[in-house]
């Protein structure tokens, strides 16, 4: 197509116009007024007890839609003295002093942490990092008001994939039955305690469990809803957030147990990158902790605090998922979780805006980034470009393919 000098001049100044975006045109996700409104929206879905109706479907499908919209806002996460308020770990106890003092070096973000247990053990509680109780099933549970008061619990979770035979493995209706005899009361006598609702497996039991336990416990409440998830691949994580979330009321999630469980490396360390960073923009996902804080060769079984007939295997050994060294010195995976280092995997790691800017690659340090459909991750500030500089960079890619083919 032939183009007079007036129509080619004006398509250039067209084009140039889109690549000096002025700032207000393209929003960032790390500014103020994006991170407030997150922020509200975080406190709107989860901050307050949630009532869940003696029904399948625990929440109002009109309501739900307009929290939903506003809690999926990204924004940073908080963070007090370097510690991200999101980030933490799930701990195999041990007798081993320098696993306890990795998680706290100097550089390490992680500002919590669990052991499956009521009752932290003393190397643990000497970390310095903040300790999350759990009641993990049916055993003891009658003497849980009283540990409560002993210890001044201020957050507390819940039955550990009751639905699963191999964990705590409590019927629905009896667990229903456990929450209004043993937990709710637990406002009462500690006002202000934070609690989660049972966290289910992602296997085919866990979801249908929880509506189950739901429809059962009428008017049980609590503050927030841990989820697990296992698998390959960071599409099926993020589609199960959104169908948790949407399924159940909307409400504030932690994910307290999560991992790829490739045997590949590079694999793992990839999906760890990815999946970190866009839960760390995600308004409605409170807390994360990935599994786990463990040696890959180590054999030791978690035993419940308050039966010890009452087992449970942690970890597999050799998963590629696991944070330390044989050693007990942290290895890449876990440096990059605990000390928010970069771990070069699949691709360079020096992805700055300066970098792009002189011709290096964009987008994060690791080779793809597979998304499921409408659920566009936010990465973090560091070696990741903003979602503004990003946009500005792919609006000015696109002006110079114009530009190149108008002017040929």
């Amino acid at each position: 197509m032939a183009f007079s000098l007036i129509s080619r001049l004006t398509l250039v100044v067209a084009c140039l116009s889109l690549i000096a975006v002025p700032a207000a045109a393209v929003p960032n996700s790390g500014s103020a007024s994006s991170s407030a409104s997150s922020s509200s929206a975080a406190a709107s879905s989860g901050s307050s007890n949630s009532t869940v109706a003696a029904s399948n479907t625990p929440a109002s499908t009109t309501q739900a839609g307009t929290t939903a919209t506003s809690a999926t806002t990204t924004a940073a996460p908080t963070t007090t003295n370097g510690k991200n308020a999101k980030r933490g770990l799930s701990y195999v106890g041990t007798d081993n002093t320098q696993d306890v003092l990795n998680i706290n070096q100097t550089k390490s973000v992680v500002s919590w942490q669990y052991d499956w247990g009521l009752i932290p053990p003393a190397n643990l509680a000497q970390s310095g990092v903040e300790y999350i109780p759990m009641q993990w099933g049916s055993s003891g549970i009658e003497n849980l008001s009283q540990t409560v008061q002993a210890y001044g619990i201020k957050t507390l979770l819940t039955f550990n994939e009751p639905d699963f035979n191999q964990q705590s493995n409590i019927d629905p209706n009896f667990a229903a039955q456990l929450w209004q005899q043993y937990i709710d009361p637990l406002r009462k006598i500690a006002p202000g305690i934070k609690i989660g609702a049972p966290a289910v497996s992602s296997g085919g039991t866990g979801l249908p469990w929880l509506s189950t336990f739901f429809g059962a416990c009428g008017n049980c409440t609590f503050d927030f809803l841990p989820i697990h998830w296992y698998g390959e691949g960071v599409a099926g994580f993020y589609d199960y957030l959104y169908q948790v979330y949407g399924e159940f009321g909307n409400k504030t999630i932690w994910v307290t147990e999560f991992a790829e469980t490739s045997l590949n490396d590079t694999e793992v360390t990839d999906f760890l990158n990815q999946t970190t960073a866009f839960m760390d923009g995600l308004a409605f996902v409170e807390r994360y902790a990935w599994f786990g804080y463990f040696v890959s060769t180590q054999t030791s079984r978690l035993i419940d605090q308050t039966d010890p007939n009452l087992p449970r295997q942690r970890p597999q050994n050799g998963s590629a998922y696991n944070m330390l060294n044989n050693n007990g010195s942290l290895n890449d995976l876990g440096t990059l979780y605990i000390g928010a280092d970069t771990v070069e995997t699949s691709g360079p790691a020096t992805n700055t805006a300066a970098n792009v800017a002189g011709g290096g690659p964009a987008g994060p340090g690791y080779a793809t980034v597979s998304v499921a459909p409408g659920h566009a991750p936010t990465f973090s500030p560091n070696g990741a470009l903003s979602s503004r500089e990003g946009m500005i960079t792919a609006l000015g890619s696109l002006a110079a393919l114009v530009l190149g083919s108008l002017l040929m």
